[in-house]
């Protein structure tokens, strides 16, 4: 008996995780910036600035706090992926109503070391900078800080809103040219 119940648990519980539960589904394409920035989720995060739709192509980036199922976004790079969206009617607690998996890389265009951009390193309470090993982002992204150490500390300390102006270094590493 304890057999039979355990079986039809087991597939009780199989055909609540199937794909029944999506309500809908479309197709899109996506840009992916070269860089990601911080954003303020239930905690810190570094998060995926994207375009869709109408979007694409223009001054505005979004940041995306999910993830791609099958996409190894490597910094440096602008992606256009196209993309499937699943809208879940009934997602589990922890999980988001939205899935999005990779269909396929339309381009992959990389980006000149030299190019600038924007993080925001503190907002308001929130600051992403940690320094366990040295200046980092979350630690995720190393900041090679280059004469401008003291100047950041001072802002982290006396301003509410720090952004800095980087340059990539590496995959993983980025260098501080200004503060804004």
């Amino acid at each position: 008996m304890k057999k039979h119940l355990l079986l039809l648990m087991t597939f009780g519980l199989l055909c609540t995780c199937s794909d029944d539960d999506v309500t809908f589904s479309e197709t899109t394409t996506m840009r992916i910036n070269h860089y990601k920035n911080t954003a303020i989720a239930l905690e810190p995060v570094l998060t995926l600035l994207v375009q869709n739709g109408d979007n694409i192509e223009t001054e505005s980036w979004n940041n995306f706090y999910s993830t791609i199922e099958g996409f190894d976004y490597v910094p440096g790079y602008i992606y256009d992926l196209s993309v499937r969206i699943d809208q879940f009617g009934n997602p589990a607690a922890d999980d988001g109503s939205f899935k999005y998996t990779l269909l396929e890389i339309i381009a992959k265009q990389e980006v000149p070391a030299e190019t600038e951009f924007d993080i925001n390193l503190k907002f308001n309470d929130y600051v992403f900078m940690t320094t366990d090993s040295g200046y980092q982002i979350l630690n995720q992204i190393d900041i090679d800080c280059n004469t401008l150490c003291d100047t950041l500390d001072a802002q982290l300390e006396n301003q509410d809103i720090v952004v800095g102006t980087f340059t990539r270094l590496s995959t993983n590493e980025i260098k501080l040219i200004e503060l804004q």
